[in-house]
């Protein structure tokens, strides 16, 4: 019985094993088919991370090759940037446009999607509509590009279950992101960007090259949350930047430091929540004094930490007004009377009257003669109060107006400006401390309001502003050379908001203009000790030197600027009308108080310095949202200071990013 069970049973595990193995076949095609596939899979994720990324990256190229900033973006106004609304094969994309540069991309990497036997396809689609489809809450998105690779992959024991192929696919979006520029404050200067006015605290004490920061000598400094001991000179919770290099090297003259460190702090000294300085190949810039919170900065060698924060915008601030000149308002001698004056969106100059004609004189809008307030409007009412002439021009249909102050604005007792852009126009003198913004009116001094739904935006340049051209040519003509100038405060009490961007609800800010939200005083790049990039062909630029407006430096004193010779750079500041006091601002704040709640800039090159006064940029007790670029600052005798708790409505900077 025994032996014939044995006979009769013999084969059955041939049978189990058999069975089995279909099983094992599928676990083993799950173990080698679906990490094949992940492999496979990490692969197409990285082809399609890249090929969004250099599609965006290339719509920025071209879009600063084409002097058009970011913002502006559209689906049309810049040669070979596409927008490709639907998922379209990148077989069928024209081989000129930015989306191109993605599939070569993708291509290059892995995804040969021109060869049939790859089994790979890749896919692109772009937009400036703001969310994109596969990152539905990201916003402030100017222009996405998403990319989806997807390839077939042959199965190999997942077969025996009938699984022949498997799809692998990865999908990536990149875009031009706003993010928010960090810090408080940017000391920008090189160590070869000199401060040249004659009458400089920096100057008179040997420390006019090379340095961000000189902390105030005077009697104590503000309440600064954070700081040790709760005082500071200057104050920024969020971080300071300074892109000084000096550390070892002393010397007196251009191109070289002044004193071998980048800032120079005593008394109450300078609170940061963290202070980064430059590193280059030779050394870490150098603090000086015990003034420093914290003593122990942090060195970097990033090169994109010390640009220019606004580099990212490409051009300066464009004028809102059509190439037609708008309307013009002329007074005799500049001077506007009357009282309580409502001043529309036009075009503003002095006349003097030579043989019957009125002539243009460059002498500044003065308003110290109004009694009561003199409001700037975004009405156009056709007329000029005040004594003025009016002379019709193109209306402005944007609701966010420009208005023009040629040879600058001096103020009286009360001043209120609507949400708009008012560019400061020059000087007509080149005289040490001339200025283009004046609101010193003596020992009552001057109260300034701006807009704060929308913001304003003070510029102030020369007679040469990018655009100023064309409105020129409705003025009566002979309007003499227009320099650069500073600005001038005594006992002013100032309070004016950066511009809000056009996502806001409240805000009238054109999308265009985004690029510059949160800034509401520009200082003119070319109003500088160094030569910023300009328009090709411009004024005081040798040969083919300057390629477009893009916020990099071209002519300067050091070793970072390989295109500069002392007589370019001379021959661009002699072009763009700079003085050897204009790149500066001394400020005498007395007994006012300047509350700029947003972004005041100046250029790498510039200076702000603080003379006596009592309080200096505050905005009541532990409040004042504001952000410093410029290229030094220099705190003088009193007990004035710089207190920047940040903006709620900070610099935007637009870069390109993966956003999903």
């Amino acid at each position: 019985m025994t032996s014939n069970r044995h006979k009769t049973s013999g084969g059955q595990a041939l049978v189990m094993v058999t069975l089995s193995l279909i099983a094992m076949a599928g676990l083993m095609g799950l173990a080698v088919d679906l990490g094949w596939s992940y492999f496979v899979q990490k692969e197409a994720q990285a082809a399609a991370d890249g090929a969004a990324l250099a599609a965006a990256q290339e719509a920025v190229a071209k879009a600063r090759l084409a002097n058009v900033t970011v913002t502006t973006l559209t689906c049309s106004n810049v040669s070979n940037v596409l927008c490709q609304s639907t998922v379209t094969p990148c077989g069928q994309i024209d081989t000129s446009s930015n989306l191109n540069n993605g599939c070569l991309y993708a291509k290059t990497n892995g995804f040969d999607y021109t060869n049939a036997s790859s089994r790979q396809n890749v896919t692109i689609q772009a937009d400036i509509t703001s969310p994109p489809p596969t990152a539905p809450g990201v916003n402030n998105i100017k222009y996405w590009v998403t990319v989806r690779t997807v390839q077939t992959v042959p199965q190999l024991f997942s077969a025996v279950l009938g699984n022949t192929l498997g799809t692998v696919s990865a999908v990536a979006t990149a875009g031009i992101v706003g993010s928010i520029q960090p810090g408080s404050f940017f000391g920008m200067n090189r160590a070869g960007d000199c401060i040249t006015d004659p009458g400089s605290l920096a100057v008179t004490n040997n420390q006019a090259c090379g340095i961000d920061i000189i902390s105030g000598t005077g009697a104590g400094g503000m309440n600064c949350p954070g700081a040790p001991g709760g005082k500071a000179d200057v104050c920024a919770p969020a971080g300071i930047i300074m892109a000084s290099s000096c550390h070892a090297v002393v010397g007196t003259t251009q191109g070289k430091c002044s004193q071998a460190y980048a800032g120079d702090s005593s008394g109450p000294g300078i609170y940061g929540s963290s202070i980064t300085v430059m590193q280059d190949a030779t050394g870490v810039g150098a603090l000086h004094g015990n003034g420093w919170n914290p003593s122990t900065p942090t060195a970097s060698s990033n090169a994109s930490t010390f640009q220019d924060p606004t580099m990212q915008a490409g051009k300066q601030p464009p004028l809102q007004t059509s190439s037609s000149p708008i309307g013009s308002c002329g007074y005799p001698g500049g001077v506007v009377t009357g009282k309580n004056v409502t001043l529309g969106p036009y075009q503003y100059y002095s006349y003097k009257v030579v043989n019957g004609q009125n002539v243009p004189d460059g002498n500044p809008i003065d308003l110290t003669q109004l009694t009561g307030t003199a409001t700037f409007s975004a009405t156009q009412s056709g007329t000029c109060p005040g004594g003025g002439v009016f002379n019709g021009g193109a209306s402005q249909t944007n609701p966010f107006r420009t208005t023009i102050l040629w040879g600058g604005l001096k103020t009286g007792d009360q001043a209120t400006f609507a949400a708009g852009q008012y560019v400061m126009a020059g000087t007509s003198s080149p005289a040490d401390y001339a200025t283009v913004f004046n609101a010193n009116n003596g020992s009552k001094g001057s109260n300034i309001t701006g807009d704060q739904n929308t913001g304003t935006m003070f510029i102030f340049t020369d007679g040469s502003y990018p655009g100023l051209a064309d409105q020129m040519t409705g003025l009566p003509s002979g309007m003499p050379p227009l320099y650069q100038g500073s600005l001038a405060f005594k006992n002013a009490d100032i309070s004016l908001y950066g511009l809000v961007g056009s996502s806001n609800g409240s805000s009238t800010l054109p999308p265009g203009m985004d690029a510059y939200s949160g800034v509401a005083w520009w200082q003119d790049r070319r109003n500088s000790v160094v030569g910023y990039n300009q328009e090709a062909g411009s004024p005081g630029c040798s040969g083919t030197d300057c390629t477009h407006d893009d916020g990099s430096v071209i002519y300067c004193n050091n070793d970072d600027c390989p295109l500069s010779t002392t007589t370019k750079l001379a021959n661009m500041l002699a072009a763009n009308h700079v003085t050897r006091t204009s790149p500066g601002v001394t400020m005498d704040p007395g007994n006012g108080n300047i509350a700029v709640h947003g972004v005041y800039y100046q250029p790498r090159g510039a200076w702000m310095e603080f003379v006596h006064g009592t309080t200096g940029f505050q905005c009541g007790p532990g409040n004042c949202p504001l952000q410093v670029v410029t290229g030094a600052l220099i705190e003088d005798t009193g007990d004035t200071g710089l207190l920047l708790n940040g903006p709620t409505n900070p610099l935007v900077r637009y870069k390109v990013a993966l956003i999903q």
